[in-house]
C-alpha cells in the first residue's frame, strides 16, 4: 500500500486542504470527520486513495473505534496530523465532564494521539503534526484548576489555552520517544478564511480581523513542510513566514511557557491522569 496520512477534522478548512494535496503526492489518506454525511462526500471529492472513518474528538469511544478501525485496515501509519478543533463556543461538557473546547482540542487530541503511537513507532521518518494556533502566545501562566467551572468560563481564552497545551506537550511527547522513529512536530496555519473562525453574526472587531486574514493554502503549507521536510526543526512551531500569517512556510519560537520543563512535565503527568493513560509510555 502507499504511504498512509490519517487526518482529523478532515472535511472542510485545512484539513481538507491537507487531505488534496497528500493524496496528490502519492498517499493513501484516511479521513477522521465528526458529521458522517460530510465525511462520506469528502471522500467521494478525494477519490478511491481515500478512506472516512466517523471520529468524535469529544467521545473517547469514538476515538477508541477510530483507533479500532485503523488498525483492522492499515499495519502502519506514516504521518498523523492531529487537525481537529473548535473555538469560542459556548460552555458545555462531554459525558466524561471535561468542558468542550479543551476535550475536543486538547484531550482528545492527546488521547488519540498517544494510541497512534502503536502504529507509528517503528516507521521511519513517520510524524505526527499537532496543529495549534497564534492564540497561544496570549497566555502568561498555566491553569490546572477549575477548567470544567462554567462561572470563570471564557471562550476566548480556554482555546488560547487548549493551543498552548498541544503545543507543550508535543515538544514533550517528542522528547520522551527519542528511541522511536516517530518525530512530534507542531505547525499553525495564521489565520485563515476557514471553516472554524466563520460566524453568523460578527462583531466589529471579528470583521477587522477578518480583513487580515490569509487563504488556505498559504496556512496548509506550514503543514505540509512540517510533516514531510527531511530538515526538520525540532521544538519550533511551522508557520507562514511574514507576522505569522503571510508568505512561505518558516518556523518560530513557541510561548516561553513551552520551554519551561518543569511546567512542561507538570501538564504531561496532569494529561495522562486527566485522560486515564498514566501507563502509555
Amino acid at each position: 500500500m502507499d504511504k498512509v496520512v490519517v487526518i482529523t477534522g478532515a472535511n472542510s478548512g485545512i484539513g481538507y486542504a491537507a487531505a488534496k494535496i497528500y493524496e496528490s503526492k502519492g498517499y493513501f489518506v484516511v479521513l477522521g470527520c465528526r458529521n458522517e454525511e460530510k465525511g462520506i462526500a469528502t471522500e467521494k471529492e478525494i477519490g478511491k486513495n481515500s478512506k472516512f472513518i466517523k471520529l468524535d474528538m469529544t467521545d473517547y469511544e469514538s476515538i477508541d473505534n477510530f483507533y479500532n478501525n485503523l488498525t483492522n485496515n492499515f499495519k502502519n501509519i506514516d504521518i498523523f496530523y492531529s487537525n481537529a478543533g473548535i473555538m469560542y463556543v459556548p460552555f458545555s461538557k462531554t459525558k466524561e465532564g471535561l468542558e468542550s473546547t479543551l476535550a475536543t482540542n486538547y484531550f482528545g487530541s492527546t488521547y488519540l494521539t498517544l494510541m497512534m503511537l502503536d502504529l507509528m513507532k517503528n516507521v521511519v521518518n513517520s510524524r505526527i503534526v499537532q496543529i495549534s494556533s497564534i492564540a497561544m502566545y496570549f497566555i502568561k501562566e498555566m491553569r490546572y484548576e477549575r477548567l470544567e467551572d462554567e462561572s470563570i468560563y471564557s471562550p476566548w481564552t480556554w482555546y488560547n489555552y487548549s493551543n498552548l497545551y498541544r503545543t507543550m506537550f508535543s515538544f514533550e511527547l517528542d522528547k520522551k520517544i527519542t528511541n522511536f522513529e516517530t518525530d512530534v512536530v507542531v505547525a499553525h496555519p495564521g489565520v485563515t478564511r476557514s471553516r472554524l473562525y466563520r460566524r453568523s453574526n460578527p462583531s466589529l472587531s471579528y470583521k477587522i480581523i477578518d480583513k487580515f486574514k490569509t487563504n488556505v493554502s498559504t496556512g496548509v503549507a506550514p503543514v505540509i513542510e512540517a510533516s514531510t521536510t527531511a530538515e526538520l526543526k525540532k521544538e519550533r512551531v511551522y508557520a507562514p513566514k511574514i507576522i505569522h500569517q503571510y508568505g512561505k512556510p518558516s518556523t518560530y519560537k513557541a510561548n516561553k511557557l513551552a520551554y519551561n520543563l518543569q511546567e512542561r512535565e507538570t501538564l504531561w503527568n496532569y494529561t495522562l491522569d486527566k485522560i486515564g493513560m498514566k501507563d502509555i509510555l
